[in-house]
């Protein structure tokens, strides 16, 4: 059976020895190109407007992302401060708080009374109280 194409085999394929080389084409010779053809391909303007649009869009979103990374920063930043102004003002508070706590405590009440104020304490029957009314008046 034949096949298109094929060549004789004139030895075993893998010894190369027999093999014909196939017959090298001559090259074409190049085509002439008119005068007229090689000068419209010359002079075609190149259409830019397309590549300007597309470098402005990409610049835009270049600054467009830029600026709102910045912000995004920048939120971040003022976040940070205001959580570090929330608990010094946290803090703050606790120490009142037990300022106001010991302030109130009768031990402190009778301290500075005796010193600063000089008071002392009433004998037991210094003070009478008033009978309560059995009926109240109308």
């Amino acid at each position: 059976m034949a096949v298109i194409g094929a060549r004789p085999a004139t030895g075993p394929w893998f010894l190369g020895r027999g093999v014909r080389p196939r017959p090298r084409r001559r090259p074409r010779p190049a085509r002439r190109v008119s005068r007229y053809r090689m000068t419209a391909r010359i002079k075609a303007p190149v259409d830019v407007r397309p590549l300007l649009v597309a470098i402005a869009v990409a610049a835009a979103l270049a600054l467009f992302y830029l600026s709102q990374s910045s912000r995004v920063a920048a939120t971040g930043y003022e976040i940070d401060g205001l959580e570090a102004t929330l608990a010094q003002r946290h803090a703050d508070q606790q120490q009142l708080i037990w300022a106001i706590g010991q302030a109130r405590s009768p031990a402190e009440i009778t301290r500075r009374a005796q010193s600063e104020l000089r008071l002392v304490p009433l004998e037991a029957g210094a003070v009478t109280f008033a009978p309560a009314a059995s009926q109240p008046a109308d």
